[in-house]
């Protein structure tokens, strides 16, 4: 068999394997959904999305653009800490963009691989934008869990035991890998074992990525001030929720739950079992404010008003994708 035609037979099974698995995530989530209308009193739930405040709705969008805002400045600064000539301007296009096929696009191209790539296009650095990209993930989970925790240490309401079970072990296990990232005892350990597990190549490239990831050692302002953006980016995030929960209803003092809850749901949402999290964020929350009385249909309308309010401002990562595509041509033109 030649060389093209080995090629082709595994080009077509990856394409059939991705098509198979975004059939299982769209599988999983709306079996999930249909199993929460059942659920739910489709009469409240009904009227509880027909009253919800168009402008509390908005505000919701809005909180989210500010999540993305502050998301792209984390971002930015530590791109910036890899010494990598990108403009703060371009740091938010390329995480709007990024935020845009996570949240919108069907498919499984990620958009952390495209803000990677973008970097990589720009810079000629796909090493530093990779350890950027990764920093900038562990750091918002890290926030994100920390959040939760705190709620959990001191709000008894929002002591439920998911909450402890999953978030402990996952903010430990944050705190472990991050101190042998920045550690050099730690980085040299690892890298031993990476050597003798991964092919020569693999354990080049995990050394690549350990130097840079090494650099935030030397830029501890610089770490301590991205992860003070990040608890503006996820407490913002809990904003979203907890304002759809005002346009479908519920009180201001219900804020504790969603500091308390939001988080675990995105959490578990992140696994990558269905599209963008949908139905599986909706199943948490609506199991968590349950515990707290409130009525599965209106749980159940706040998490999709949320999702929208993501999916609104992620909207304009699109529109940004397309005008950069749009201008591409017309870049090489006047070169």
């Amino acid at each position: 068999m030649s060389t093209t035609e080995t090629t082709g037979d595994e080009t077509d099974g990856s394409n059939s394997s991705g098509f198979l698995n975004l059939i299982l995530k769209l599988v999983v989530s709306g079996g999930l959904l249909a199993y929460l209308v059942v659920q739910s009193d489709l009469d409240t739930f009904a009227a509880a999305v027909h009253a919800a405040d168009i402008r509390l709705f908005v505000l919701a969008t809005g909180f989210f653009v500010l999540s993305n805002a502050l998301g792209a400045g984390q971002w930015y600064l530590l791109l910036r800490a890899q010494d990598l000539a990108i403009s703060i301007r371009q740091a938010i296009v390329f995480y709007w963009v990024g935020v845009f096929f996570n949240n919108v696009l069907l498919g499984n191209i990620g958009g952390d691989a495209l803000r990677i790539y973008d970097i990589r296009r720009l810079t000629g650095n796909s090493t530093g934008a990779a350890a950027a990209t990764v920093m900038d993930r562990f750091v918002g989970l890290f926030s994100t869990c920390l959040l939760a925790l705190t709620a959990w240490a001191f709000i008894a309401e929002v002591r439920v035991v998911g909450l402890i079970t999953v978030l402990g072990p996952v903010w430990i296990a944050l705190s472990v890998v991050l101190a042998a990232g920045l550690s050099r005892r730690w980085g040299l350990y690892l890298q031993g074992l990476a050597n003798r597990a991964l092919p020569e190549r693999g354990a080049q490239i995990f050394a690549e990525v350990r130097q840079s990831v090494f650099v935030y050692r030397e830029r501890k302002q610089l770490l301590l001030l991205a992860w003070v953006i990040s608890l503006g980016v996820q407490f913002s995030r809990i904003l979203v929720y907890w304002t759809a929960g005002l346009a479908v209803g519920l009180s201001m003092d219900t804020l504790p739950y969603f500091v308390g809850f939001q988080p675990l749901a995105a959490v578990i949402a992140s696994l990558p079992i269905s599209i963008g999290g949908l139905g599986v964020r909706e199943g948490v929350l609506v199991e968590l404010f349950g515990r707290v009385g409130i009525i599965e249909s209106q749980a159940f309308a706040l998490s999709l008003l949320g999702y929208a309010a993501g999916i609104a401002a992620s909207l304009l990562g699109g529109i940004a994708f397309i005008l950069r595509r749009v201008q591409a041509p017309a870049e090489k033109a006047s070169e």
